[in-house]
């Protein structure tokens, strides 16, 4: 058995109610086990991205894909000799939910530091330069590797409660030209018998972010574009369940499992190690994260689990080489009464952020599942595309709607495309501002050097472009970060629309010269579209 394999092994093997004898020994052999893996060769695969880079010719077409894919590439799950992330947080989160479990109501308490980046390139300024001057080959892959860094951005995932019982991604940020560090305390309030439950974000004397269920109502608070905070209260759906682990919502690893779940995050396990907390608390530290095209390791999570009894105590987040946040319990205790009713009756206009915030903010929605075709036209701020008829190996389409990491104010929209049963290549269709105006800008600067881009040009005005090494290279990307094992013979496009946008298209397998016509020439303006 590989060392991974035995690592895997022992993750699933071990139970809450092992003995603190069976704990040490499960973790020194991961330790051990892990240690040795990284001492073994990696199986036999050539470096696809060094291949592309290494290709003058291709050097631009391999950064205009990596952009399409950009919210992927620090996400991708590479699983040779590495334990997997999601298990790594299933673990995390069962533990977890034990401090939820009691007779009276249990009150916990972290504190999460967001620090100021050292790393904040202005990306739309140099997509900008990249659309209006000619730059010579060095210095397009010099500006390339820092947008492709600058798509490592410094969020937070956490999970607010929704009145139908499924969760809502949102997301705490640190305003660009924020000038310092922020600490938020969020604190959380959950009684146990009747699952009702008070979470509140607050800095300094204002509360930025609050959600609760009282029984009949979840009450939660948005931030308007004038960064007004308001209170809004929804009553529960008929089909509501509030979730029986509250460390799924309410834990300090809930957004982040919760973004595995949408497939919008999986990382591998890269080191497993001891270490001490700064109050000399002897801890686990998981090294979660995986290297950027040019193998540099220097984005990545810190999971901190306490070895005494196994529950997570510190989560470390490095973006860029340097700490943009870090969370820790500082409070676990129960008592007999909340400190907000579960209504959140004392919210009042004062107590809420009713001002822009000129630090660190609360965004919802960074995630929308299964949106609609008409909510992509009306909420896109650029033409997008659809499948007229979907292709005919496929059964179904969910549409996410995803904030453009570079342009918070813009979207991104990722249509998923289901296999039937008898078939497998899942499709993708991938489309947003910022892409439009990066492909636009290094196919320009691509054409300026004197190389001809070959497109391929269909009956509906579509044009196709494709490029082997980095076809692979991208679409391998794109699959594995739906948790769909990439097939050998999968198929990538890069599509470029009448309107002068472009799309990406992915299919987890071979597709023949005809299916590609049927695809491309179904393409339709996603307004045009027709519900059968």
């Amino acid at each position: 058995m590989r060392p991974a394999e035995e690592i895997e092994n022992n993750l699933k093997n071990m139970s809450l109610k092992a003995s603190a004898e069976l704990r040490k020994k499960i973790l020194d052999d991961a330790l051990k086990a892990h240690q040795q893996s990284k001492t073994q060769p990696a199986f036999d695969k050539p470096n696809i991205w060094r291949i592309i880079m290494n290709s003058k010719t291709s050097k631009l077409a391999a950064a205009a894909v990596i952009a399409i894919v950009a919210f992927a590439t620090w996400r991708i799950s590479e699983t040779n000799n590495h334990i997997s992330s999601i298990e790594l947080l299933q673990k995390i989160q069962a533990t977890e939910g034990k401090l939820y479990a009691g007779d009276k109501i249990v009150h916990i308490v972290n504190e999460i530091t967001v620090y100021k980046s050292q790393y904040n390139p202005k990306t739309q300024e140099m997509i900008q330069k990249m659309n209006d001057q000619k730059m010579s080959a060095d210095e397009l892959d010099k500006m390339n590797r820092e947008l492709i860094s600058s798509w490592l951005v410094s969020w937070l995932p956490m999970c607010s409660l929704q009145p139908s019982g499924e969760m809502r991604i949102t997301e705490i940020r640190l305003a660009k030209d924020a000038n310092e560090a922020h600490t938020i305390t969020d604190s959380a309030w959950y009684d146990p018998k009747t699952r009702k439950f008070v979470r509140t974000m607050e800095t300094g004397d204002k509360v930025i972010f609050a959600n609760s269920y009282d029984g009949e109502f979840v009450n939660i608070t948005e931030t308007a574009a004038d960064g007004m905070v308001q209170l809004k209260s929804e009553a529960i759906g008929s089909t509501f369940k509030a979730p029986e682990n509250p460390a799924e919502f309410l834990g300090i690893t809930a957004g982040v499992r919760q973004c595995m779940n949408d497939k919008c995050f999986s990382q591998p396990v890269q080191d497993v190690t001891k270490g001490t907390l700064a109050d000399g608390t002897a801890v686990v530290i998981y090294k979660v994260g995986f290297p950027n095209p040019w193998g540099d390791l220097n984005t990545y999570y810190l999971f901190k689990i306490n070895q005494a009894d196994e529950i997570i105590a510190e989560i470390e987040y490095i973006y860029a080489g340097s700490t943009q946040m870090l969370i820790r319990r500082v409070l676990n205790e129960q008592v007999d009464k909340a400190e907000y009713s579960w209504n959140l009756a004392e919210l009042n206009s004062k107590e809420l952020a009713n001002e822009a915030p000129s630090g660190v903010t609360v965004a919802s929605d960074v995630a929308i599942p299964n949106v609609s075709i008409r909510h992509m036209v009306d909420t896109a701020k650029f033409e997008t595309y659809i499948f007229a008829t979907d292709p005919n190996w496929t059964k179904g389409r969910m549409i996410i709607d995803i904030v453009d990491t570079l342009n918070p104010a813009e979207r991104m929209f990722v249509a998923i495309y289901q296999p039937k049963d008898n078939d497998t290549r899942l499709t993708l269709i991938i489309q947003s501002e910022t892409h439009n105006k990066y492909m636009g800008a290094l196919f320009k600067q691509h054409e300026a050097q004197g190389a001809k881009v070959n497109w391929k040009e269909y009956a509906n005005g579509c044009k196709v472009f494709r490029h082997a090494e980095s076809e692979a290279f991208w679409t391998e990307l794109s699959f594995k970060n739906c948790q769909v094992e990439p097939s050998k013979d999968r198929t990538g496009l890069i599509v470029e629309m009448p309107s002068g946008t472009y799309c990406l298209i992915a299919v987890n397998g071979a597709v023949t010269d005809e299916e590609i016509a049927e695809m491309v020439n179904s393409l339709i303006p996603a307004k045009d579209y027709q519900v059968k």
